[in-house]
């Protein structure tokens, strides 16, 4: 779990740049806009935040070309930045977009993924896109899926503050 002082000091960071944020989040599914807006002052940073769990939602509220998904498969670096593209388009007034997908336990459909338990794909836009991929290792095996998605959190706002200060 993130610490109420780390959210704290990324929130500062984001406010004391007057800079705002806007994510669509898939593998976190509202846990990265949810930690953010866990702290006082979170308005002055967040904007909001879409969660796109299903593809459809890619598609249809973001614009994500369907056919990428297709190709590429929902949890891709080309859908992440395709998210974050969409993202931009609906609310081009933040600061910062943020996109993040990836696979946080395997799938119990039919749904085929070739990549691994723990790969995300985040797509940051902060003057320009930047995009990152890593594999989370969970430490325990009890509560895997919802370790991923945390430490997917805590990497997230470390890339963010990485972005704007390499800016």
């Amino acid at each position: 779990m993130i610490s109420v002082t780390r959210i704290a000091s990324f929130n500062n960071f984001l406010r004391d740049k007057g800079l705002t944020l806007i994510c669509a989040e898939s593998i976190t599914a509202g846990l990265l806009s949810s930690t953010i807006a866990s702290v006082s002052g979170a308005s002055a940073i967040l904007k909001g935040s879409i969660v796109t769990y299903d593809a459809t939602v890619k598609t249809k509220v973001l614009g994500v070309d369907a056919q990428i998904i297709a190709a590429y498969t929902a949890e891709s670096k080309e859908t992440t930045f395709a998210m974050c593209a969409g993202l931009r388009s609906l609310y081009p007034d933040a600061s910062i977009a943020v996109a993040v997908t990836g696979v946080a336990s395997l799938p119990t459909t039919d749904y085929v993924i070739d990549k691994e338990v723990g790969q995300i794909y985040v797509s940051i836009w902060y003057q320009t896109f930047h995009h990152f991929e890593t594999v989370i290792k969970p430490d325990k095996t009890d509560d895997q899926r919802n370790e991923i998605r945390e430490k997917t959190v805590a990497f997230i706002l470390d890339k963010i503050e990485a972005v704007v200060r390499d800016a």
